[in-house]
């Protein structure tokens, strides 16, 4: 049977031609190759007969389609933003991980999507550290912006101390990955992956095994030249690794890929509206994805790696890898690209995204995610400026209703540089609002809600408060005036008289008296002793137990609810 002809597509990078896909028809392979080249790096496109010949010196009658990309200031390679980066890097070891590399991957996003390289690489391969150390002058511009912003919000700090401080890192980063040339480290290609991890502990010698692992990672990752390849690799590795130190590792090279755009864009496939395209962001970030099983059950597919993935990130295996994906949907949402195709519809959808975003006391993505919700509700409100961040913070509160989700907005706003500097005061003055002027419970939660619900509702905003970074003296304030709260609701509505019904059984009694006391109930404090008093009381009466269990007639059933209410007295801490 005669073999169909197949089209080749070529991409242009770095002055050098290389297939990276194949086609039946001119017409897909056309689609395909202006695809390529609206990614980092692609200068130009070709689609080319198939042919035995050098690709990069084709006969003309063998294209079949090109076209180059237009050079020019879009193409200039600049040091991005450092407005956002990471507490002060002390060692060249915080530079490695977190919010180090966090920050390198913004500052050298432009050079790092144009060489399909990542900082992690770049870090552990001396011929790529070489580069970017020789590539005009990146490295001096990048480390000057850092110096000077860090030298300007800490005090004490010089400008010029700091930046010899910052070019002392790269040198040293530099001289560690030149010696790592020379160690002879197993190819992780050709070896099993946990094979060459064993091998590569019992060559440290001295040196890092994590850092001699990520040489050996880097080794391979630099020659592959795709960022989908570089993931799907990374994840491949990740998804057989048995060891935690190196899957650490990996999660690193993992988070560096999924900063680049065109990455998360395989990930996610097409997607009709931003608004969607963020919900199936944070989908990913928790591992509940839904995937096609089908299309993941063949190994090539982007499925196939968005399954393997799906179940790192929901063992909660890669920590970092999450945190990227979700700066990016913070960034998104902050941004200023419509949620929808109707800019009309555009406050109604965000009010749904609400609903994901801030589901209780939690914020799904912190601080930076109440900056980003404060941001687009600005551009919803079309207010700018200060006027306008303040304005929209307001306007967030009544669209979240449920005063647990309130809180966990204010809270995690507060923890923002927004939250610490502009909206700091509006905060506060939202918080007594909603948490210190009210003089019941029923004024916080006015809806017609369960008493037990609403008891329930206000002790996790309690708690959340307390785990909060308020000041200690602003935290006593809350919380106690909510306890009080909650000490005169339990009170005036006779909770506890209707509890403890001399007509009811006393196991159901006592167990429901319990559960009063139980940490989601009511916190620690006035409310919760009222409860514990009667308890007590009920525990000292003489045979205590032989009444708790007197109207149940099968004995296997009393030894189960005395063991069941023991252990809720412990649950409550009656035994501590």
């Amino acid at each position: 049977m005669l073999r169909k002809k197949t089209l080749e597509i070529l991409t242009l990078r770095e002055g050098s031609w290389a297939i990276e896909s194949a086609a039946r028809d001119l017409e897909s392979a056309e689609k395909a190759a202006l695809q390529f080249l609206g990614k980092p790096g692609v200068m130009g496109v070709r689609v080319l007969k198939e042919t035995t010949k050098d690709i990069g010196n084709p006969s003309p009658g063998d294209i079949l389609f090109e076209k180059l990309r237009a050079t020019g200031s879009n193409d200039r390679i600049a040091v991005g933003e450092a407005s956002r980066l990471a507490p002060v890097c002390e060692d060249i070891e915080d530079l490695f991980s977190g919010g180090g590399r966090k920050s390198i991957n913004r500052l050298f996003r432009a050079y790092l999507d144009k060489n399909t390289v990542t900082a992690t690489e770049i870090m552990h391969n001396a011929r790529e550290m070489k580069r970017v150390m020789d590539f005009e002058s990146l490295m001096p511009s990048a480390i000057a912006k850092v110096a000077q912003m860090q030298a300007r919000d800490i005090e004490g700090m010089e400008t010029s101390s700091r930046r010899d401080t910052l070019f002392g890192f790269v040198d040293r980063i530099n001289q560690r990955a030149k010696q790592a040339e020379g160690v002879d480290l197993p190819s992780l290609s050709k070896t099993d992956i946990n094979d060459a991890i064993s091998e590569i502990n019992q060559k440290a010698n001295g040196e890092s095994p994590g850092y001699l692992f990520r040489v050996a990672a880097s080794r391979e990752l630099v020659n592959v030249r795709d960022w989908w390849g570089k993931f799907a690799l990374s994840v491949d590795w990740a998804g057989a690794c048995k060891s935690d130190p190196a899957l650490a590792n990996l999660d690193w090279f993992i988070s560096d890929a999924l900063s680049n755009a065109s990455v998360l864009q395989d990930l996610l496939g097409d997607q009709e509206t931003l608004a969607g395209a963020l919900i199936s962001l944070i989908e990913i970030a928790d591992g509940v994805r839904e995937i096609d099983p089908e299309k993941a059950a063949d190994s090539t597919t982007t499925e196939a790696t968005a399954a393997k993935i799906n179940s790192l990130f929901k063992a909660e295996k890669l920590p970092e890898a999450k945190l990227s994906v979700m700066d990016r949907v913070c960034r998104q949402l902050q941004g200023s690209g419509s949620l929808s195709k109707d800019k009309a519809e555009e406050p109604k959808i965000f009010r749904e995204m609400l609903v994901r975003l801030i589901p209780g006391t939690e914020l799904t993505g912190g601080p930076e995610m109440a900056e980003a919700i404060t941001h687009r509700q600005s551009n919803i409100i079309n207010k700018g400026g200060e006027r306008g961040l303040k304005d929209a913070t307001a306007s967030v509160l009544p669209a979240l209703r449920d005063p647990g989700r309130k809180a966990g907005y204010l809270l995690s706003l507060m923890d923002s540089e927004l939250g610490k500097d502009l909206l700091k005061d509006d905060i506060d003055q939202h918080l007594n609002g909603l948490f210190m002027t009210p003089e019941s419970v029923n004024q916080i939660i006015r809806t017609g809600v369960a008493p037990n619900k609403k008891m329930e509702k206000i002790t996790s905003i309690f708690y959340r408060i307390q785990k909060s970074n308020l000041p200690d003296a602003r935290k006593q304030q809350l919380t106690q005036h909510l306890d009080e709260l909650l000490a005169t609701y339990v009170v005036d509505g006779k909770i506890l008289d209707r509890l403890d019904d001399p007509n009811k059984p006393l196991h159901i009694r006592a167990f429901m008296l319990v559960s009063m006391c139980q940490p989601e109930m009511l916190p620690d404090g006035k409310a919760s002793k009222l409860a514990r008093e009667i308890i007590v009381k009920h525990l000292r009466r003489p045979n205590f137990e032989t009444e708790l269990v007197a109207q149940v007639p099968d004995a296997a059933k009393k030894e189960k609810i005395l063991r069941d209410f023991h252990v809720q007295l412990h649950r409550s801490g009656f035994f501590n």
